[in-house]
């Protein structure tokens, strides 16, 4: 369906992602955005903020255009699942915003499709596909910390104020720190957790949490605890009302490695970022990865390898079908722990 070199994009949404996926595209040469579907025209063109990019009404329009070639979903949360599925039965690849779907059952929905269709769905974890996540894991790999027995993982920040309205706030939009923000953390840990077995990705055998449901029925913060069957435990946290380290912290039997201010990779503009390894006795080794592209660029040129190749997942440690869908059910276990869902 592609020109053999280049995959054409249509962006479902016009919001503040969408613009950052557009950013990131502009840097690559195996891709191009090729419209952008929204309910107003009229908005994203008055502000001029996709440049050229033509700007369609309605999300029907892009998936009826058979010079797109993949679809990325940057819709409110629980419009996630219908517009998945109604672009891969229109016989586009997808990649979906996190978090993929309301529930892993809305997931599970959503890669049928895909694979019916023979298409490539993907969540868009970038920070999964980023050179910063390989180098944590060739460390822990060469036993740089021994043996892996605590991960400690955050993700939160503090609205500058209390609006009722905002969709992180609403229910109704899939707000909430866990659904917003948790899927982070969790993949991270699932990830690290399975690091000795990538071909069977370990699911928590335990999952018990806290949090706080403000007045709008979100959470407002979070915290959870898995365990693992190798014994591997991780702990936690997502906020919207509490500015957080977001350190990433993996505690081994000969030391514990750190990496500072993790989910973008080395930043969003690209720069370096240190894998520090601190052993037991206190001494410091830092590993520099270097990885000059957007955040955005990274995700958006992994995705059109996989889509040019043929293939029908991202490479590991991109998340995969049985991945996101695992991930959704720890969500899921999270929000019933917390009183979320009855």
């Amino acid at each position: 369906m592609n020109n053999g070199n280049q995959v054409r994009w249509g962006i479902l949404g016009s919001g503040r992602i969408a613009r950052a996926f557009v950013e990131g595209a502009q840097g690559s040469t195996l891709g191009t955005v090729a419209a952008i579907a929204s309910r107003d025209p009229s908005r994203p063109a008055a502000d001029g903020a996709f440049g050229e990019i033509p700007i369609v009404a309605g999300y029907e329009a892009v998936l009826r255009d058979p010079a797109i070639d993949a679809v990325y979903i940057a819709l409110p949360h629980p419009l996630h699942a219908e517009w998945g599925i109604k672009a891969a039965r229109s016989g586009k690849h997808v990649l979906c915003e996190k978090p993929f779907a309301m529930s892993s059952t809305e997931a599970e929905a959503m890669f049928a499709a895909a694979a019916g269709a023979g298409v490539l769905m993907a969540e868009a974890f970038m920070y999964r596909v980023h050179p910063l996540t390989r180098g944590i894991l060739d460390v822990l790999n060469r036993g740089a910390i021994g043996e892996i027995r605590l991960i400690h993982s955050s993700f939160g920040f503090n609205m500058p104020m209390f609006l009722p309205e905002h969709r992180l706030l609403s229910k109704a939009l899939g707000g909430g720190a866990v659904l917003d923000l948790g899927g982070y953390p969790v993949s991270m840990v699932r990830l690290l957790a399975s690091h000795a077995t990538p071909a069977r990705m370990l699911e928590p055998v335990e999952v018990k949490a806290v949090g706080r449901i403000g007045a709008t029925g979100v959470d407002e913060w979070a915290s959870a605890s898995l365990r693992f069957e190798n014994g591997i435990v991780a702990t936690l946290s997502v906020s919207l009302a509490a500015q957080q380290d977001n350190v990433l912290r993996v505690f081994g039997s000969q030391g514990r490695l750190e990496v500072d201010d993790f989910w973008f990779g080395t930043g969003r503009l690209g720069g370096t970022k240190q894998i520090k390894v601190i052993d037991n006795q206190g001494r410091v080794t830092a590993e520099t990865i270097e990885e000059p592209r957007h955040v955005y660029t990274v995700q958006f040129d992994a995705l059109n390898r996989s889509i040019l190749s043929g293939a029908r997942e991202l490479e590991y440690p991109g998340m995969n079908a049985r991945d996101t869908i695992g991930n959704m059910a720890v969500l899921d276990r999270w929000l019933v722990e917390i009183g979320y869902r009855s």
